[in-house]
């Protein structure tokens, strides 16, 4: 009997700024990486035993994938495992000044997607977890002051200052994983790691240092690994922190 599969993802926990929610906790998708057709098909040939070349079956994805393309081009709807494929026109239709490219340029050729049954079962009961839960832990950080440029919560500077709120921050113990970390917003990889000696001062509720001054320009997540307890002994390992907001550095 085979396994049942069930969507089972990390998600990160925002702020929403939207009207109807604004304030309130939601969850963020993260997303390990992207798969193109070809590194797909890659997959499949290192994994399945099939019983046609990598070559054939590359040759006969790119054919369907083609065949679909056209069906949509002939504004045929295309049902699909994984869903509903369907051609539709964005804006409004003016007859009085068809002929002016402004005007035609509202509408534009689209596909809208929706799920198919297949699809939705298999998403019916996903199992998430919090990339910011911590057990035994209550570490957190709560703000971000970048002081060569004075924002809050918004930018880094290479090689500048910046100064790290929050709880339970204190870089006790001797675990090697301790300190700061730079993770790029996309895929959670590390940029950067600011070692607990490095740091110019290092409190239970603040941590004054500098950005690395290498630090390439993009948008990125400040993450703290630390086994500060309520109590004077440590975490026997350490808990791990990732703060809700990103941050950018600026081109």
């Amino acid at each position: 009997m085979s396994k049942k599969r069930r969507a089972q993802w990390k998600v990160r926990i925002r702020k929403s700024n939207y009207t109807s929610n604004s304030g309130q906790a939601v969850p963020v998708v993260f997303h390990p990486r992207s798969y193109t057709l070809e590194e797909i098909i890659a997959l499949m040939d290192a994994h399945l035993s099939l019983p046609i070349c990598r070559e054939n079956l590359e040759m006969a994805v790119k054919m369907f994938m083609e065949q679909v393309e056209n069906l949509l081009l002939e504004g045929c709807i295309v049902n699909l495992p994984i869903g509903r494929l369907t051609p539709a026109v964005t804006g409004a239709w003016e007859y009085t000044n068809r002929f002016d490219p402004k005007v035609r340029a509202q509408n534009k050729a689209v596909v809208n997607y929706a799920m198919g049954p297949r699809l939705t079962r298999l998403l019916a009961n996903p199992l998430l977890h919090d990339m910011q839960a911590n057990i035994g832990s209550r570490l957190c950080i709560g703000e971000v002051k970048d002081h060569a440029s004075g924002t809050v919560n918004e930018r880094l500077t290479p090689g500048g200052i910046i100064t790290v709120r929050g709880k339970l921050l204190l870089m006790n113990g001797d675990d090697p994983r301790r300190g700061l970390y730079l993770l790029r917003a996309d895929t959670l990889e590390e940029a950067a790691h600011i070692a607990p000696a490095d740091m110019a001062l290092c409190t239970r509720t603040r941590i004054v240092t500098q950005v690395p001054a290498t630090l390439p320009a993009g948008t990125y997540q400040l993450q703290a690994v630390s086994q500060c307890t309520t109590n004077p002994t440590p975490l026997k390992k350490a808990a791990e922190s990732l703060f809700a907001c990103t941050l950018t550095v600026a081109p």
